[in-house]
């Protein structure tokens, strides 16, 4: 297992640069200071083509400013602004914007950042107060807190830079596909993974739940369960449906593949997680011989224990996944940055796809 370490992300000089304003107002009259961010994440998801970690180049990000308080009830914020993420290397100077967020002087202001880590992906808005509308599957949602120790930021004259680090709230499921041990495949030509999506009808970010200043990620995708409390996963649908990518062959082992899904929380007693691994050109005969040119294995993501599936949110869930002639075998996963028990892949099923 990886150590926590290796998938946090190297800290590098990374700009908030203002593109457009929300329709809320800026301070009229009275002493006023440009404020500026800078940032930086955690807890990485790969976005980029090249697999490397971190924040993305002209990201989306709003930042919402909550003046005198911290976000609760229906209270909106003060102000929001929105913004993108520009990567600019050996310096932290945060550039000149046409549209800053300029906020007065002398009293207190919290603020919290969301991001899709996406240039094009939007942030969701703010609904109610600092809830946020419904959310999807397969988008990397980012949440940042500085509210400098729970005391807010108050500012003179002088123009202040805002450090923003950045978490995911999403969860990352990441298979790796290799042959068994015994009687594995000799040859595959592709992969390609469907998986199901996770339920997201009445989804929310709260951005005035906890969000701890540790290591350990904060519970911040919820559900409404009922009027006094609210479910921190969904419900996966039927069908490995929701999203379809073409697994990763490996640069050193052709027959390896790796492929990964960003999907909301889930909480269910009710199903796994239907997936479905569709291979080309497998074949189990010495030196790759009369391959099969389509085969697939269907699996469900199952809890063990209790019964009570649980994929948190922030965490990275790692299976290896051994195909063998007549079987297919998950392992129990690794979860990064916690050890989490009582999760298990073996519902296994095998399909031949037959034209």
């Amino acid at each position: 297992m990886r150590q926590l370490s290796e998938i946090l992300i190297a800290l590098g000089s990374l700009l908030l640069y203002a593109c457009t304003a929300e329709d809320y107002p800026q301070p009229a009259g009275g002493e006023t200071v440009e404020v500026r961010f800078t940032a930086m994440a955690g807890f990485a998801t790969t976005k980029t083509p090249t697999g490397s970690e971190g924040l993305t180049p002209e990201a989306k990000v709003t930042v919402h400013a909550w003046k005198n308080t911290k976000p609760s009830g229906s209270t909106a914020p003060a102000y929001s602004t929105n913004y993108k993420v520009i990567i600019k290397e050996g310096a932290a100077d945060v550039l000149e914007t046409e549209t800053p967020m300029n906020l007065q002087t002398g009293v207190p202001f919290f603020f919290y950042a969301l991001s899709t880590n996406d240039a094009v992906q939007t942030v969701p808005v703010l609904k109610e107060g600092p809830h946020t509308a419904s959310l999807r599957n397969g988008v990397d949602y980012l949440m940042a807190v500085a509210d400098n120790g729970g005391s807010g930021y108050t500012f003179n004259k002088e123009t202040p830079t805002i450090p923003l680090s950045f978490r995911h709230l999403a969860t990352r499921v990441e298979l790796t596909v290799s042959a068994a041990d015994k009687d594995g495949y000799t040859a595959a030509s592709g992969l390609s993974v469907g998986i199901a999506a996770i339920d997201s009808t009445g989804s929310y970010i709260d951005l005035s739940a906890s969000f701890t200043s540790g290591n350990t990620p904060s519970s911040m995708i919820f559900w409404p369960s009922s009027e006094t409390d609210a479910a921190t996963g969904g419900i996966p649908l039927d069908q490995p449906d929701g999203q379809r990518k073409e697994a990763q062959p490996s640069d050193t082992d052709s027959k390896i593949f790796t492929v990964s899904f960003i999907l909301l929380p889930v909480s269910s007693s009710a199903q796994g997680v239907p997936m479905q691994l569709d291979f080309s050109g497998l074949s189990f005969e010495e030196n790759g011989a009369n391959p099969v040119e389509k085969k697939s294995y269907t699996a469900e993501i199952m809890a063990t224990g209790d019964g009570v599936l649980t994929l948190k949110g922030g965490y990275t869930y790692k299976y290896e996944v051994k195909i063998a002639r007549y079987s297919a075998t998950f392992g129990v996963p690794k979860v990064i940055p916690w050890e989490v028990q009582g999760m298990d892949i073996d519902h296994m099923e095998e399909v031949t796809i037959t034209e």
